[in-house]
């Protein structure tokens, strides 16, 4: 696909602030609007934030944009209203006042986020516009998981937010204001379609240009020769203040990172990640060759420096954009198949998975044994996020959906 024309304007919703791109959506997003720009693609980019921003760092950093900051509600009244908190506290009221003052001018409306969703039909009905919902996972599957591993009042406030997504998502699968939705994740269109009467259709997700564009040896045989030369270091990567996170950490280390010292006693594993929980700090130090690298500028370094990387996700849904961030650095993984859910990806080529903690730790131990198959496995998953990923490919694929035939 070639540049797209100036004249190609969207409004496009986010569910959050996405500076500094340091987690896997904000990465993701911030990833899909670098691309929409470089295409050409004008916008004005909508941004609920609890806080003020800085529009002129985030104009520069999307060049072409115009970027305005819808006011977040956490108050109390926010969780006591039918709808789900998410929409909720991403109220309706500053995005009218703030298109009354800047009027848009677009061909669509785009909600970056299933969060974002009722901000984006309210455009589409007053300005009458196509509207896509980009969908990151079923969220209230999502929560569903989280009342589940909850308990007390947290787990009751959980489980009615779940409930209440349920029907926000039926409204949105049959509503007239969204034109289309675009899963992430291969199992979660394929779970979604069969759902809703809008037309559904897999868009994989976004990743940042330097990482389709990196440099690496292109022969295994070579690849295998630099890993030799350094240590043995497996790495995680993920927000450390996410239930989904701290569980797979909990599975990994209690269950593969035994075996795996035991076979490999001078591995390392790094975990890095941002904002940790309270008291992971102490529960990490308790493990032999255990490193916490929080709050870090950029995790590409860190990845592009391990051996492998795993990713121990035990639930959740969508793609995990640290698996694939990995994969773009010609890092292995070793990932569950939770883990791994959402992209076509091939098992034993592409990356390796594994179910059980036995098996978990003996692929990895694999990868440390035999650098030429990490390499190989490295490649192939490279090879794997250059091809399917396109940046110009997957804005190709949003205009299609946006242009009625």
């Amino acid at each position: 696909m070639g540049p797209v024309s100036d004249s190609t304007r969207w409004i496009v919703v986010v569910e959050e602030p996405f500076l500094p791109a340091d987690a896997g959506g904000r990465v993701e997003t911030f990833s899909f609007l670098t691309a929409a720009s470089a295409a050409g693609i004008r916008m004005q980019i909508l941004v609920p934030s609890r806080e003020d921003l800085d529009i002129a760092a985030y104009e520069e950093a999307v060049p072409g944009s115009a970027v305005i900051r819808l006011p977040r509600d956490d108050s109390p009244r926010a969780h006591l209203t039918p709808k789900p908190f998410m929409h909720a506290s991403r109220p309706v009221g500053p995005l009218r006042r703030a298109l009354e003052s800047t009027p848009p001018r677009a061909d669509a409306v785009i909600s970056y986020s299933c969060r974002s969703s009722h901000l984006g039909e309210e455009i589409a009905r007053i300005w009458k516009l196509p509207h896509l919902v980009r969908a990151h996972n079923v969220d209230s599957e999502f929560f569903r998981v989280l009342a589940r591993s909850s308990s007390g009042p947290r787990a009751v406030a959980y489980e009615l937010e779940y409930h209440k997504l349920r029907l926000a998502e039926l409204a949105m699968h049959h509503s007239p204001l969204v034109t289309c939705i675009a899963d992430i994740s291969l199992e979660d269109h394929e779970w979604r379609r069969t759902r809703a009467s809008v037309p559904t259709f897999h868009l994989p997700p976004f990743l940042p240009v330097g990482a389709l564009r990196a440099t690496a040896s292109t022969e295994p045989a070579a690849a295998a020769a630099a890993a030799v030369a350094g240590d043995q270091r497996l790495i995680f990567v993920g927000s450390l203040d996410t239930p989904t996170n701290i569980e797979a950490l909990r599975w990994f280390l209690g269950g593969c990172w035994p075996m795996i010292r035991v076979r490999h006693p001078k591995a390392t594993f790094q975990v890095v990640g941002r904002r940790p929980e309270d008291g992971l700090a102490a529960w990490l130090a308790g493990f032999e060759g255990v490193e916490l690298h929080t709050d870090v500028p950029s995790v590409a370094g860190y990845l592009t420096a391990a051996t492998l990387s795993v990713n121990p996700m035990r639930s959740g849904s969508g793609v995990n954009i640290k698996a694939i961030e990995a994969m773009a650095t010609a890092t292995p993984v070793v990932s569950t198949p939770t883990g791994s859910r959402g992209l076509d990806w091939a098992p034993g080529t592409d990356l390796l998975v594994a179910e059980e903690p036995g098996a978990f730790a003996a692929a990895a131990c694999e990868l440390l044994d035999n650098p030429v198959r990490a390499a190989e496995i490295g490649l192939a998953g490279r090879a794997f996020v250059r091809r399917e990923l396109d940046h110009a490919a997957l804005i190709g694929r949003i205009q299609e959906h946006l242009t009625p035939s």
